[in-house]
């Protein structure tokens, strides 16, 4: 059929409708509006909760602890909240991690070069814990090395950049050098999120992303959603854990 003969049936069909519906010409469809759930002031501790529940009904373990302690003065309204010791709140962070190394029988961590790890200085007090650490050179041109050293630790530590709470979802950007590599190849990722950092939802997420980007030369950023240990079903529909990743997801929530 050539295609002036579609375009005359084409015409032909229309106007049967149009003229089906009493009209002459056709009627622009009214706009949509955007389909996005509006935004809700949500409490932090509503979040965390949120978080904690979606995370661990995907196999992820969540701890939580927080750098301040809370005692009574007076009591009722006066009670106040008073940092506790930063070498001792670090240290608090150093044994659940050593903990989870433990528990898998693991002696090394490999650790993202992140700044929040760094301000900690986890690898120092790990190593003072006598684990031996690695953090990939963001600067080393042998990448495949780098991947052969990863993919035989069996921990890997990083710091996540968002969480969102309906999902129980961390995000990880390439803002990190490596940090990718850090969450993926050991059979163990431990992650930490600081409680100011969870949203509620990815549509929040994605905006604070963009936010962040906006008069930045390197505008460009790749964006990581981790949902609990690797898991596929692949292989007759049956679900394994820990195929294309890790096996066990611990996140470590920082109030």
């Amino acid at each position: 059929m050539s295609k002036a003969n579609q375009s005359m049936n084409r015409n032909d069909v229309l106007n049967d409708v149009r003229r089906a519906l009493g009209r002459s010409t056709t009627v622009p469809p009214v706009p949509l509006e955007a389909f996005i759930e509006p935004s809700l002031k949500t409490d932090v501790g509503e979040l965390v909760a949120r978080f904690t529940e979606e995370a661990t009904a995907v196999r992820a373990q969540v701890h939580r602890m927080s750098d301040k302690l809370q005692f009574v003065a007076g009591g009722g309204e006066n009670s106040t909240t008073q940092p506790i010791d930063k070498l001792k709140f670090v240290g608090q962070i150093v044994e659940i991690v050593a903990e989870i190394c433990r528990s898998v029988g693991s002696s090394e961590v490999a650790l993202s070069d992140s700044g929040f790890i760094a301000e900690m200085n986890l690898p120092e007090h790990l190593t003072a814990q006598g684990f031996s650490t690695f953090v990939p050179d963001a600067l080393s041109s042998d990448h495949e090395q780098i991947v052969a050293r990863l993919a035989n630790c069996v921990v890997g530590l990083t710091a996540a950049d968002y969480a969102i709470a309906e999902t129980g979802t961390i995000v990880l950007t390439s803002d990190e050098q490596n940090s990718l590599l850090v969450s993926l190849l050991p059979a163990v990722h431990i992650a930490l999120v600081r409680s100011s950092q969870i949203a509620a939802t990815l549509y929040e997420v994605i905006g604070k992303i963009g936010n962040e980007r906006v008069g930045r030369v390197d505008s460009s950023r790749s964006v990581t959603l981790i949902t609990g240990p690797s898991r596929t079903s692949d292989v007759e529909l049956v679900l394994s854990i820990g195929v294309h990743g890790p096996k066990e997801l611990h996140v470590i929530i920082i109030d």
